[in-house]
């Protein structure tokens, strides 16, 4: 799982087509898949104690 997450920092363009269904994560369930798309798709903003 961590290379796939160091793949998809190093490539966010992916992210949209995993959203869309172009693309697929092999040895990923749909609801793997599912829960990294929903994690880079949220906002980057800090939480509140890091300001």
């Amino acid at each position: 799982m961590q290379e796939i997450i160091r793949f998809l920092v190093e490539h966010p363009e992916v992210i949209e087509k995993l959203h869309n269904g172009t693309v697929s994560l092999i040895g990923l369930s749909e609801l793997e898949v599912k829960a990294v798309v929903r994690v880079f798709s949220e906002s980057t903003e800090p939480l509140g104690y890091w300001k």
